[in-house]
């Protein structure tokens, strides 16, 4: 490099402007965009909860070429690569877990990039870059004596990037839906096996006769009543899981704001034009990722429709590469989901405690291709449970 990198160390997305940062991020990283962090933490679901936020950023001549963003937890909830019986272990060796550094998307277990580098620069840049970025997260985490660090959903190449930087691997997997080049949803239908055709085509007749109106929204056709009414469902789904509400209205009014350029929701309503379901979903490109899901009465068949075949819909209409419907799999699998490797890292400072973990990682890493490997084997999609 000509100039000389300036790493610096922040605690706030404000102190980085919306263009400088959003140069950074690829197509397929929708969710490390400027406008959904900094709408967390404008929020408050971030930054004044346990979501504390850490950036290490990178800069040449004055100019971002790099960032990482991470955040200080003090547990390990809205994570989905779980290590709740890590935490339990070290509390009964007598060593705390809490805090530790996690580098993700807050509440989002989704794939992507999680260190934006400046595309404009050569591979060895770029691994340089990199590097210093993670050896000055591992410094800043021994510093702060947090128990470890960890890095979720990140890229395969991430991984082994991280590999070469005293981080351990870990495997899991998700379930996503891949477009092969199907001119209708009729085509998709026809790579599954016959009775999940059958059954597929069942459930969307028995919703399309039911009365419900169901729309697909995008940009500005999305207004602020939708904010409200998304939030709606959000607040519903999380009511009924007995399961913790992460966000609030003013987030999804955010999203609204400065974020729906991103959005794709789908809308059911009743025969009176009244909301009853829907599913919040956010695009990039070639790349569509389902969020969330509510619903304020049981209508059968709606949460397929709206979560899964009406994004297969708009994927295909818009010829785009993929679709992730997030965390669990039975449903998606069913319904012409592949299972798919997700990658994470994980660093634990502590000698006896990282031996430990990585010895699980390792047998768990095996499980898990294996796991993929049966799952596949079984899919309803006839090339993969041919082998092909």
């Amino acid at each position: 490099m000509n100039e000389t990198l300036t790493i610096k160390i922040s605690q706030s997305f404000g102190d980085f402007t919306k263009e400088e940062w959003n140069l950074l991020v690829p197509p397929d990283s929708v969710f490390q965009e400027y406008e959904f962090l900094s709408g967390l933490e404008t929020a408050g679901c971030i930054g004044n909860s346990d979501w504390m936020p850490v950036i290490f950023s990178a800069w040449q001549a004055g100019i971002l070429v790099g960032v990482l963003p991470a955040y200080l937890r003090r547990d390990s909830y809205g994570e989905y690569i779980f290590d709740f019986q890590w935490a339990n272990a070290f509390h009964r060796a007598g060593i705390p877990y809490y805090p530790k550094l996690t580098v993700a998307v807050p509440f989002t277990p989704v794939t992507g990039s999680r260190i934006l580098i400046s595309a404009n620069l050569k591979e060895e840049e770029k691994e340089n870059i990199s590097s210093l970025l993670l050896q000055t997260l591992l410094e800043y985490g021994k510093e702060k004596e947090t128990s470890s660090v960890h890095i979720l959903f990140c890229k395969e190449e991430e991984q082994k990037r991280g590999i070469q930087n005293s981080f351990a691997p870990r495997l899991s997997h998700q379930y996503h839906w891949f477009n092969k080049g199907f001119a209708n949803f009729e085509e998709f239908l026809s790579t599954l096996v016959k009775d999940r055709r059958k059954t597929i085509r069942q459930e969307r007749r028995k919703i399309s006769e039911s009365g419900l109106t169901i729309q697909t929204l995008t940009g500005d056709q999305i207004t602020e009543e939708h904010a409200h009414i998304f939030f709606q469902f959000y607040q519903d789904t999380h009511s009924k899981k007995w399961g913790q509400a992460y966000l609030n209205r003013k987030f999804f009014i955010e999203m609204h704001r400065n974020f729906r350029h991103r959005l794709v929701l789908v809308l059911a309503s009743d025969h009176s034009g009244k909301p009853v379901g829907g599913s919040w979903n956010v695009f990039r490109d070639g790349f569509l990722f389902g969020r969330y899901w509510g619903a304020l009465e049981h209508i059968p068949n709606l949460h397929f429709e709206c979560c899964y075949y009406r994004l297969i819909d708009f994927a295909i209409t818009h010829k785009m590469e993929r679709v992730e419907a997030g965390a669990q799999g039975e449903h998606k699998f069913l319904r012409g989901y592949e299972a798919v490797p997700m990658y994470s890292l994980h660093h634990i400072y502590n000698e006896q405690g990282r031996a430990a973990i990585e010895s699980y990682l390792e047998r768990e890493i095996m499980m898990e291709r294996e796991n993929i490997s049966a799952y596949n084997s079984q899919s309803p999609i006839k090339s993969l449970r041919e082998g092909n």
